[in-house]
């Protein structure tokens, strides 16, 4: 299977899995839908959130997939450490030096009034961010150090 194929093939697992929540009476996901979803890796965690993202900013059915992208990070906040500053699914700014990786592709004014979301805390310093998924669907690792919160999302009950 190419790249391509596979691409294709994440992105309408994706894309069924949000429908099937767009359907459903309770717009959740099932018991074992979140077992599934529970523990993912950073690598998991943005791929997934990645190809939503994608999706997402090239106008699919953009509302389930948003809704599943909401479930997605409530799971990972209730993994999350009860003390933890920041969790997955918090808004955070960009303060202090932005990554080289970032400042050679995006402008410094736009990376600091861009609010971005967090979509994985590391065990290395790090958190994963993604900005609003109109304005683009990249996920970059960042020093935890120079992310502030904005807003803290609560988790769905």
């Amino acid at each position: 299977m190419t790249y391509e194929a596979s691409d294709r093939v994440v992105d309408r697992l994706i894309q069924a899995l949000a429908a099937q929540l767009d359907t459903s009476a309770r717009s959740g996901l099932t018991p074992d839908a979140v077992e599934a979803l529970a523990g993912l890796s950073r690598a998991e965690a943005n791929l997934i959130f990645s190809h939503a993202g994608h999706l997402v900013h090239y106008g699919a059915d953009t509302e389930p997939l948003e809704i599943l992208i909401r479930l997605i990070s409530d799971i990972q906040r209730g993994e999350a450490a009860a003390d933890a500053a920041i969790v997955p699914g918090d808004e955070v700014r960009l303060e202090g030096e932005p990554p080289a990786s970032l400042a050679a592709e995006y402008d410094a004014i736009w990376l600091r009034e861009t609010v971005f979301v967090v979509r994985y805390v590391g065990n290395d310093a790090t958190v994963d961010v993604q900005p609003d998924l109109t304005e683009d669907y990249l996920i970059e690792a960042v020093p935890i150090a120079i992310v502030k919160p904005t807003r803290t999302t609560q988790s769905t009950p």
